[in-house]
């Protein structure tokens, strides 16, 4: 029927084209008449006829349609927001704010921005554009609906963004599991139509300095993190933040970062005990000795040994916080390096 009825349009663009649809109370008739172009597609009004449409019912119509072809030629695309306000880092506040007003961007709101990602061996027929559309338009309802937040939607050339703008009574850590529970559904809602997404989650902001930021974060997020984490789809910027951080670093740099903190722990490590992945898991648990034995499946006086033997590999108190943070960092440029090595 679709191409029925675009054959219709094309052979008369301008007048009012008849078709009848299947549903449960029977057959509808519908009368559909262009509206403009919107997004590089035609877009067409639909009026299901309950009732017999009269004369002056067609009169309206075209006014309704007149309407919004007057809005499609005047429609303010997303694109010149990305141009204007995603992509151009260096803009003044007052600047920003003047595009966030005219684009309706409530930028008084905390926010977090979602890049998503589709799968590059996709086609992009004009069916597929209008799955995309759909799904993104049930994605935008569900996060609504589910969490109250608003959802300023746009497209770039290579990702589609999604920002969440939070009321200021949601707190961070709220805001950061929505967003990701968030990136799970979008997953879950393409993956139904067979198209695989990357999505990265910048960090959490209200500055309108951050706006453009939070793009570059998210981005930055899929780009590494699937070096990273190749088996996931959704990627934190606050989790790879450090290691976008050392990854602008020179590889002897990282190297000597490595060699300085936990190199004597692989050296040292064997077929029995891995005492680098013990320090992490120490680490990850925040110093707490019971909890790490029970994620590691051990004996507490067996984590207590571990803990012992590597203090004794380690030239400096791994009590004292600065040499913690530094045994972190090693751990992350040793994990980089595995990376940088793999690729």
């Amino acid at each position: 029927m679709r191409q029925k009825l675009l054959k219709k349009y094309q052979q008369q663009p301008y007048q009012f084209h008849h078709f009848s649809i299947d549903g449960s109370n029977g057959e509808t008739n519908c009368t559909m008449l262009y509206s403009g172009n919107i997004d590089g597609d035609a877009a067409f009004l639909v009026i299901p006829e309950i009732n017999k449409l009269e004369d002056w019912h067609y009169k309206v119509i075209k006014d309704i349609s007149a309407l919004f072809q007057l809005t499609a030629c005047n429609k303010i695309n997303t694109q010149d927001f990305a141009a204007s306000v995603i992509m151009a880092q260096s803009n003044s506040t007052d600047t920003i704010l003047r595009y966030c007003k005219m684009y309706n961007f409530d930028y008084a709101k905390q926010r977090i921005c979602l890049a998503v990602e589709l799968n590059n061996s996709m086609s992009i027929s004009s069916t597929r554009r209008y799955i995309i559309r759909d799904i993104f338009a049930s994605i935008t309802s569900w996060i609504t609906n589910t969490y109250g937040c608003k959802v300023f939607f746009l497209k770039t050339h290579t990702h589609y963004v999604l920002y969440l703008l939070f009321s200021n009574d949601v707190s961070q850590e709220t805001a950061e599991y929505q967003a990701a529970e968030s990136a799970k559904k979008i997953h879950q809602f393409f993956g139904r139509d067979n198209i695989s997404t990357l999505i990265g989650i910048s960090l959490y902001a209200s500055d309108p300095q951050q706006i453009s930021k939070a793009f570059f974060q998210a981005i930055d997020a899929i780009n590494l993190g699937q070096k990273l984490y190749p088996a996931e789809y959704v990627f934190l910027f606050r989790t790879i933040q450090v290691y976008q951080w050392l990854s602008t670093m020179p590889q002897e740099n990282l190297m000597e970062m490595y060699m300085e903190t936990v190199e004597p722990l692989c050296r040292a490590s064997n077929a029995d005990v891995n005492y680098v992945q013990v320090l992490r898991t120490y680490i990850e648990n925040h110093y707490n000795i019971s909890k790490t034995a029970s994620d590691l499946h051990i004996h507490r006086n067996t984590m207590m040994n571990y803990m012992a033997r590597i203090q004794e590999l380690l030239p400096y108190n791994i009590g004292q916080p600065e040499n913690r943070l530094k045994l972190q960092i090693g751990i992350h440029a040793m994990y980089l390096l595995d990376k940088q090595n793999e690729s």
